[in-house]
């Protein structure tokens, strides 16, 4: 019979196949709060970040579907197993799903629950697999946490998961203590996935009416939009208007650049469980333009602007108004890097190792 390794400090198994996986928000998650563990590494936990299978390229629905399977036998089999054999005293899954079975407790950090929130928006067979799996990861963790106050709302009401197993760990920026300002230039910014919650579409036809009517002074600001993916990308590209840049995925170090030079971040979507680009966009100085629901205002503070009516008419008329006072624009802009610097990954790493200890019976 095998037994345990027996450890000296409790083992926390993270799972960051998703890190590898896809070029996303919670692949930025992962990959900065391990950077920021391991700059500041807890003396009394030792922890081990562990990648399962390779997923499909994201193509059609049998790939999903392929992925899906792959995550099953991952989560299901493999991870659980992986867990016994290094003797861990706890699984983190830091995106929705986890182990449902075997003996090492869990954590789970949910990202958002916008397929609950938004069920029309996914194909039928994904949001069924995500719900069921997500209720019962939440049910069985010993400790929950969400991203902000909304999101732990949203877990309380829609999984029912007690308040007292809920904890809010914020995500962090892209700050750089070294960050310099330049000269913003005129044209509004938007990154993201072409997925209909993002709306980046209604983004594009407010934005094209806006290009049509503005004064021209001070300058008409183009609309740059930096990501790729998604089920509306196809249309996106079709419909793209003069006005419009797409610049598909880019570098880190590019993200940035486009940060600091924008006049205006623009986040239109319909739900987000915490929104990582608005608060880049802030880290940099850039103001910010969101959408008043679920987590945006939180997450972006006192000095957003906020969106009500994203008709295309609505937006037209709220860009036109924001983009007309440059001075106002560059007060949000401070205003935007100060509320930033309260969000570090240092500071999620270490919340996230304090829910850790709970979880473990460890002192704080």
């Amino acid at each position: 019979m095998s037994r345990e390794p027996l450890r000296a400090r409790p083992l926390v198994m993270v799972d960051q196949r998703l890190a590898r996986r896809r070029r996303t928000g919670i692949a930025r998650v992962i990959t900065k709060t391990r950077e920021a563990m391991a700059l500041d590494p807890p003396t009394d936990i030792d922890i081990v970040w562990v990648n399962g299978p390779r997923g499909l390229p994201r193509k059609n629905a049998l790939t999903s579907i392929g992925n899906l399977v792959i995550d099953m036998i991952w989560l299901g089999v493999l991870l659980p197993r992986k867990a016994k054999k290094r003797g861990a005293s706890l699984i983190h899954v830091p995106m929705n799903w986890g182990p449902l079975r075997g003996r090492t407790p869990t954590t789970v950090m949910i990202q958002d629950l916008a397929f609950e929130r938004m069920p029309e928006a996914y194909p039928a067979g994904f949001r069924t697999w995500a719900s069921v799996l997500g209720r019962r990861t939440a049910r069985r963790a010993k400790l929950v946490m969400a991203t902000t106050e909304a999101g732990a709302r949203d877990i309380e009401e829609i999984y029912r998961v007690p308040k007292e197993r809920i904890r809010v760990v914020h995500l962090g920026s892209a700050a750089d203590a070294h960050d310099f300002e330049v000269l913003r230039e005129p044209f509004v910014l938007a990154v993201g996935e072409f997925e209909p919650r993002k709306r980046v579409l209604e983004l594009m036809r407010g934005h094209d009416r806006y290009f049509a009517t503005a004064p021209t002074y001070p300058p008409i600001c183009r609309l740059v939009i930096a990501g790729a993916g998604g089920s509306q990308e196809e249309e996106a590209q079709e419909r793209r208007g003069i006005g419009c840049d797409m610049l598909g995925f880019i570098s880190d170090e590019e993200l940035s650049e486009l940060y600091r030079r924008a006049t205006l971040f623009v986040s239109l979507s319909a739900y987000e469980g915490f929104g990582l680009p608005i608060v880049e966009a802030m880290a940099h100085g850039c103001p910010v333009l969101v959408a008043d629901n679920s987590s945006q205002a939180e997450v972006a503070g006192e000095g957003a602007f906020l969106i009500h009516d994203a008709s295309p008419e609505g937006i037209a008329a709220r860009l036109e108004e924001v983009l007309a006072d440059r001075e106002e624009l560059a007060r949000r802009g401070a205003a935007a890097k100060a509320r930033a610097a309260e969000l570090s990954w240092s500071e999620t790493a270490r919340k996230t190792a304090d829910v850790w200890r709970e979880a473990l019976g460890l002192p704080r």
